[in-house]
């Protein structure tokens, strides 16, 4: 009974934190349909039209840079909260906007409310839930994520006709209320409070999460991870910590470079560069993009604690690799062969594909289990910072570059950087399923001692 209890809590709390997915991709679909309706009641130059694209992007960063070290400092929880805040006040915002000026300060508000989000649940899931089935919980948030980018085209679909991107925007309260409810009920992380020494209401949180099985020996176990363990920033860079750390900022890069946000925030412009230029048909078809981002995404959950994190990226990169490469010739071939649409919407749906079976699912895994609970939220929050900056700077110069050296080589840039990543996943990372949080540590850290002995 006391096991169906912890399962059944388990199961709440993911859900609960998991709604912060939906944010996410609500907040990063929803620009895609708007931007054609914002742009003919507010006048925005193409430039205006990236920056406001990429604004999201831009306020994450500063949302991930404040994060990590106060959600070190307040708790994981709180910041989840706070974030919840910050998004009501930005869709508010963006409703009553009527210059560039007061869209890119909304944008830029919701964008802090993401990077706080995109830390901190991963973050609270990792620390939560129980090893065994830590894969699937964490990727909830990427479940969440997907139905949040699927449920933003949807009503990008249904306003299509009317062209009220007020709407739009306006449905992401509802996900935003439930998050902030539903969190006032949920406990802070048992291993948050034991870095604060609050060990009895630990103690109260993993005997609802896991029941009495080994709790002592857990409690014993994330206390030793805490010992002698510095908080300040320049701890992320002792020797020990370099290899993890440096393969979580690597994966957290190359996700960006698969072109992933490009796509998902520009998909009908995707649509129309592939003669789709019926405005209902274009976004139709980016409603089949969500779709099947969704259906791969479950799959890919459905696996992760049984093929395992390595795999599934092993697997998700290299079929990147190839369909990166399809598209780039499916725009190159644009004005020759008869072919070219089909070859580029399939191109793109099995990219979807692809991307949700590996990097989608697995980058918040790879980034929240892999540094040691004490400087956890400041190696997320570096790692993420790396990622956001990388993803605003493709987002707020998409169309520069594509009307500079068009589609074609864009995804032949794409399918070089995926490559990379491919190799990063299949000879530099680490499998971490089924493995504590503290096994995992201890591992990076007997491999940093072998290391200096082979030096000496």
């Amino acid at each position: 009974m006391l096991k169906k209890r912890s399962d059944f809590f388990v199961l709440f709390l993911t859900l609960c934190a998991g709604l912060g997915g939906i944010l996410y991709g609500y907040d990063i679909g929803v620009i895609s349909g708007a931007l054609v309706y914002i742009r003919k009641t507010i006048p925005l130059t193409t430039v205006e039209a990236e920056v406001i694209v990429g604004g999201v992007l831009f306020g994450s960063l500063l949302g991930v840079l404040i994060s990590g070290s106060l959600a070190d400092l307040f708790g994981r929880k709180k910041m989840i909260l706070s974030a919840c805040v910050i998004f009501i006040l930005g869709v508010f915002t963006i409703l009553i906007a009527k210059s560039f000026v007061g869209l890119f300060f909304s944008r830029i508000l919701l964008g802090i409310a993401v990077g706080v989000l995109s830390v901190t649940v991963p973050l609270y899931l990792s620390e939560i839930v129980p090893a065994n089935v830590r894969g699937r919980s964490v990727s909830s948030f990427q479940i969440f994520l997907t139905l949040g980018i699927l449920l933003a085209y949807l009503v990008d679909y249904f306003f299509t006709a009317s062209g009220n991107w007020h709407a739009m925007f306006l449905i992401i309260l509802i996900p935003t209320v439930l998050l902030l409810m539903s969190m006032l009920f949920a406990p802070e992380t048992p291993r948050w409070l034991l870095a604060k020494n609050k060990t009895e209401e630990a103690r109260k949180v993993l005997l609802k999460v896991q029941g009495a099985k080994a709790l002592d020996s857990e409690i014993d176990s994330i206390k030793q991870s805490l010992h002698g363990t510095k908080v300040a920033w320049s701890y992320l860079f002792q020797r020990h910590l370099w290899l993890p750390l440096s393969i979580a900022i690597l994966v957290a890069v190359c996700n960006q470079l698969t072109g992933v946000n490009i796509i998902l925030q520009y998909a009908p412009l995707f649509f129309h560069a592939a003669n789709i230029h019926m405005q209902s048909l274009s976004m139709l078809a980016t409603v089949g993009v969500g779709a099947i981002q969704v259906i791969f995404t479950l799959l890919s959950i459905a696996f992760i604690d049984v093929i395992g994190r390595k795999r599934l990226l092993i697997i998700g990169t290299a079929g990147l690799v190839i369909v990166d490469l399809l598209i780039a010739f499916g725009f190159s071939w644009l004005k020759v062969y008869s072919f070219h649409t089909s070859l580029i919407v399939i191109g793109l749906f099995f990219y979807i594909a692809f991307y949700a079976i590996g990097p989608g699912v697995v980058v918040w895994l790879v980034i929240s289990e892999l540094l040691p609970t004490k400087v956890r939220g400041k190696a997320i929050a570096l790692s993420l910072f790396i990622n956001g900056l990388v993803g605003t700077v493709l987002s707020s110069s998409f169309l520069s570059i594509i009307h500079s050296i068009g589609m074609a080589d864009t995804y032949f840039a794409f399918a070089f950087f995926t490559l990379i990543y491919f190799l990063v996943a299949k000879y530099a990372l680490l499998e971490t399923k089924g493995r504590t949080l503290e096994e995992i540590q201890e591992h990076y850290e007997k491999h940093a001692i072998l290391g200096v002995e082979a030096e000496l």
